[in-house]
């Protein structure tokens, strides 16, 4: 009951936290035997919270074990929304001891044809890029395969994009990969255990980086993400659905990073140049790029929507924010790292918004009639339409900003934005 609750509530609160998920590549899993969901690792833990949020079945999550250390209330917790610690060297020894048990455990789920949801790369860090796959994904598959002699067991590869993973209405693009079936490896396997793992993880790695934006060189990361900042803000994402199992602009974010990847250093420095020479430009007009790219969005008609929406959404704002405000304050407060900061936030608020609404609902009951009842009900309709309409305001508003530009700069300003994204001109 509390796993159905739990998955439902994160499920929920990510489609407001995140302006828009998108889920493809769903068709190639296959949901009648037991697989494993290995993907990357960019949060702490915002990615099995979408997964098991947004899933048609139950799924079983390894996490860090250092987070099951903060108090019997927390590893309870943890354990009954399906959750499994896993433990890193950095925890001492004696909860490595521990990790036997852990696997037997796993083993024992795949056995029965349950699935995991495994974070492969086994360090977290905020960034557009893959990092080295661990080899436990491969053990727990042939350990299961051991144990049980499943030979229908699979790893499937999953790759998270976020737009910015921490920041409030940004976006994720999850591509599901091709499963690798455990019997494509068993005759190595059945002549070297080590080797079959090493093969299993390579071509994992490499079919995880089919789905994963990711910028070669460390020092390329300020460039490549201005860059991709400019290709996002080139089409705007519509508002509805906020969830989407339909193509994405993934592929088109994976091949344009490819060939800024591709780029020699001389020609990575002169669009350096010129990327800076844009964004100063930009700053010196007080405009952005998203402004500039959706100029048209600031028109008469998106102008009147606006307006006619503006007492629902004031409405929705002063209703829901108290326990928004309440649960990113506490969020903000436990997170230590970057890669904590927007798991809490959707965890926290998330669970402050439950606690707030059904307070309201139980005093609405008891004093209120049923108008003041249908009323609380509305309020989560009317706080996510505040968002929907903010999220438009703020386009609007940058479009404003560019059309009190003169029409010079504009021109200008297109032709530099023109030659920044055209990478095969350099």
């Amino acid at each position: 009951m509390l796993y159905h609750i739990a998955r439902k509530l994160m499920g929920w609160y990510s489609l407001v936290f995140f302006r828009k998920t998108y889920f493809t590549g769903l068709d190639k899993l296959p949901w009648d035997k037991p697989f494993i969901l290995a993907g990357n690792h960019p949060t702490a833990f915002t990615e099995p919270s979408i997964l098991c949020g947004h899933s048609t079945q139950g799924k079983n999550c390894l996490l860090r074990g250092d987070m099951f250390k903060k108090g019997k209330w927390v590893e309870y917790f943890l354990w009954k929304i399906k959750c499994i610690p896993i433990y890193r060297f950095r925890d001492g020894y004696s909860d490595i001891k521990k990790n036997q048990d852990i696997m037997e455990y796993c083993y024992d789920l795949l056995g029965k044809g349950e699935n995991l949801v495994i974070l492969a790369e086994g360090v977290s860090k905020v960034e557009r890029r893959m990092r080295p796959i661990q080899k436990g994904t491969a053990r727990m598959a042939f350990g299961a395969y051991e144990k049980h002699q499943r030979k229908d067991i699979a790893i499937v590869p999953i790759g998270f994009n976020y737009t910015n993973p921490n920041k409030f209405r940004s976006c994720i693009y999850a591509h599901f990969g091709t499963p690798i079936p455990i019997t494509d490896f068993l005759d190595d396997h059945a002549d070297n255990p080590r080797k079959a793992i090493k093969k299993m993880t390579d071509r994992l790695s490499k079919e995880m980086r089919k789905s994963i934006i990711h910028i070669e060189e460390e020092k390329d990361d300020a460039l490549g993400h201005q860059l991709l900042e400019m290709v996002e803000n080139n089409v705007k994402e519509k508002s509805l659905p906020l969830f989407s199992y339909k193509p994405s602009r993934l592929p088109e974010f994976l091949q344009f990073t490819e060939k800024f990847n591709h780029l020699s250093s001389p020609k990575k420095e002169q669009l350096q140049q010129e990327a800076t020479l844009y964004k100063e430009r930009l700053n010196q007009l007080k405009i952005s790029d998203q402004g500039l790219a959706q100029k048209a969005y600031c028109n008469i008609w998106s102008t009147l929507a606006l307006l006619i929406g503006l007492p629902a959404f004031a409405f929705g704002i002063v209703a829901n924010f108290l326990p928004i405000k309440i649960g990113k304050y506490y969020a903000q407060k436990a997170a230590n790292t970057l890669e904590f900061d927007s798991s809490l936030r959707v965890a926290f608020e998330g669970g402050a918004y439950l606690f707030y609404f059904i307070i309201l609902l139980i005093l609405a009951g008891i004093w209120g009639g049923k108008y003041i009842v249908i009323t609380v009900l509305l309020l989560p309709l009317f706080g996510h339409f505040s968002l929907l309409w903010r999220d438009a305001f703020l386009l609007w508003n940058e479009g404003r900003k560019v059309r009190g530009i003169d029409e010079k700069n504009i021109t200008e300003l297109y032709s530099l934005r023109e030659k920044l994204l055209d990478l095969d001109r350099i």
